[in-house]
Protein backbone atom coordinates (compact mmCIF):
# COMPACT_ATOMS: atom_id res chain seq x y z
CA UNK A 1 0.00 0.00 0.00
CA UNK A 2 1.26 3.05 -0.92
CA UNK A 3 0.52 6.58 0.31
CA UNK A 4 1.73 10.41 -0.14
CA UNK A 5 1.70 10.88 3.45
CA UNK A 6 -0.21 14.35 2.78
CA UNK A 7 2.76 15.85 0.85
CA UNK A 8 2.47 16.32 -2.74
CA UNK A 9 4.63 14.17 -4.89
CA UNK A 10 6.10 12.12 -2.14
CA UNK A 11 4.68 8.22 -2.43
CA UNK A 12 5.63 6.43 0.60
CA UNK A 13 5.49 2.34 1.43
CA UNK A 14 3.77 1.11 4.36
CA UNK A 15 5.76 -1.17 6.27
CA UNK A 16 5.17 -2.95 9.43
CA UNK A 17 6.45 -2.66 13.35
CA UNK A 18 9.21 -5.28 12.86
CA UNK A 19 9.95 -3.71 9.26
CA UNK A 20 10.22 -0.41 10.36
CA UNK A 21 12.47 -1.17 13.35
CA UNK A 22 14.64 -3.21 11.16
CA UNK A 23 15.14 0.32 9.12
CA UNK A 24 15.86 1.81 11.92
CA UNK A 25 18.52 -0.05 12.84
CA UNK A 26 20.13 0.22 9.11
CA UNK A 27 21.17 3.68 10.12
CA UNK A 28 22.49 3.36 13.76
CA UNK A 29 25.52 4.46 14.47
CA UNK A 30 27.99 2.78 16.40
CA UNK A 31 31.01 4.42 18.38
CA UNK A 32 33.21 2.60 21.12
CA UNK A 33 33.90 4.91 24.29
CA UNK A 34 36.99 5.65 26.06
CA UNK A 35 36.01 3.19 28.70
CA UNK A 36 35.78 0.37 26.03
CA UNK A 37 31.82 0.46 25.97
CA UNK A 38 29.72 1.33 23.23
CA UNK A 39 27.12 4.10 22.24
CA UNK A 40 24.44 3.47 19.48
CA UNK A 41 22.63 6.32 17.73
CA UNK A 42 20.13 5.98 15.43
CA UNK A 43 19.62 9.33 13.70
CA UNK A 44 16.72 8.73 11.96
CA UNK A 45 15.03 8.54 15.44
CA UNK A 46 15.79 12.11 16.65
CA UNK A 47 17.27 11.78 20.38
CA UNK A 48 17.35 7.65 19.96
CA UNK A 49 20.33 7.10 21.49
CA UNK A 50 21.86 3.89 23.82
CA UNK A 51 24.59 2.29 24.74
CA UNK A 52 26.21 -1.28 25.60
CA UNK A 53 29.28 -2.96 27.56
CA UNK A 54 29.95 -4.57 24.13
CA UNK A 55 29.29 -3.74 20.74
CA UNK A 56 27.04 -6.88 20.61
CA UNK A 57 25.00 -5.56 24.04
CA UNK A 58 24.66 -1.99 22.44
CA UNK A 59 23.54 -3.59 19.05
CA UNK A 60 20.64 -5.56 21.52
CA UNK A 61 20.34 -2.17 23.13
CA UNK A 62 19.47 -0.44 19.75
CA UNK A 63 16.86 -2.63 18.91
CA UNK A 64 15.20 -2.06 22.55
CA UNK A 65 15.74 1.50 22.19
CA UNK A 66 13.84 2.14 18.72
CA UNK A 67 11.36 0.18 19.51
CA UNK A 68 10.46 1.93 22.60
CA UNK A 69 10.88 5.18 20.47
CA UNK A 70 8.74 4.42 17.52
CA UNK A 71 6.30 2.92 20.94
CA UNK A 72 6.58 6.38 23.15
CA UNK A 73 5.63 8.44 19.80
CA UNK A 74 2.74 6.61 19.01
CA UNK A 75 1.46 6.92 22.37
CA UNK A 76 1.93 10.33 22.80
CA UNK A 77 0.87 11.02 19.45
CA UNK A 78 3.87 12.42 18.15
CA UNK A 79 5.18 11.71 14.50
CA UNK A 80 7.10 8.68 13.48
CA UNK A 81 9.16 9.77 10.30
CA UNK A 82 9.39 8.31 7.68
CA UNK A 83 12.55 6.22 6.88
CA UNK A 84 13.80 5.88 3.13
CA UNK A 85 10.39 6.28 1.87
CA UNK A 86 8.90 3.54 4.11
CA UNK A 87 6.01 5.25 6.60
CA UNK A 88 4.97 3.01 9.79
CA UNK A 89 1.40 1.53 9.63
CA UNK A 90 -0.42 1.64 12.24
CA UNK A 91 -3.86 1.29 13.47
CA UNK A 92 -5.40 4.50 15.81
CA UNK A 93 -8.10 3.17 18.48
CA UNK A 94 -11.34 4.88 19.66
CA UNK A 95 -9.17 6.36 22.49
CA UNK A 96 -6.74 8.47 20.34
CA UNK A 97 -3.55 6.57 21.21
CA UNK A 98 -1.63 4.61 18.47
CA UNK A 99 -1.45 1.06 18.38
Amino acid sequence: MKSNNGKKGILLKFVNFEQYVRLALSHAEFSQNEDGSWTAEMPVLPGCITWGATRSEAVEMAKDAAEAWVLTALRFGDEVPPIDGNSLQYAVDELGAGV
